[in-house]
């Protein structure tokens, strides 16, 4: 029975091993090309008038950028996460991917019940410039510079702790 136990538990630690790096491998494989000094360029995004960047938006701990679609299935799970990290102090800026005009976006967000600031990218020139290849991409941005970035599902505990850690070494 003991050695049962120990064969099963190789084989769940080899199985996550395995998991851990195809993610690792995806997440560098889809992962968004940042433009040259794109922190730095100002953005307007659909509830505030003054325009701000990226940079200045980092300074004080890690933002999370978000691009997203209303038309995007996986977002509906992952959005309510980045607006559980929003209401609990993360700094959250979202792209809002082809999903209509400003006003269409606003609707949107208030019919889902989320707050978070969102620039809308209606014809998609932000994203592309940005090499967004798929949607939900994540990216954490601290200082100015991305530090980390993901695509897919995301967990609540899982984006807080990676925030945790950008917010520690950088």
């Amino acid at each position: 029975m003991k050695q049962k136990l120990i064969k099963w538990a190789k084989q769940v630690a080899q199985t996550l091993l395995v998991l851990a790096v195809v993610s690792v491998a995806v997440d560098y494989w889809r992962s968004p090309t940042v433009p040259i000094h794109a922190t730095q360029v100002p953005f307007q995004s659909i509830y505030h008038a003054a325009p701000t960047t990226l940079a200045s938006s980092s300074s004080q701990q890690t933002l999370l950028l978000y691009f997203w679609g209303s038309w995007c299935g996986i977002c509906k799970h992952t959005s309510p996460v980045i607006h559980r990290l929003h209401e609990n102090g993360t700094p959250v800026l979202t792209v809002a991917l082809r999903s209509g005009t400003a006003d269409d976006v606003r609707a949107f967000l208030q019919q889902q019940g989320l707050t978070f600031d969102t620039v809308n990218d209606e014809h998609g020139a932000l994203s592309q410039q940005w090499g967004v290849k798929v949607v939900p991409s994540i990216l954490l941005i601290k200082n100015g510079k991305v530090v980390h970035s993901t695509t897919g599902l995301a967990t609540y505990w899982g984006l807080k702790t990676r925030i945790a850690i950008a917010d520690l070494l950088r």
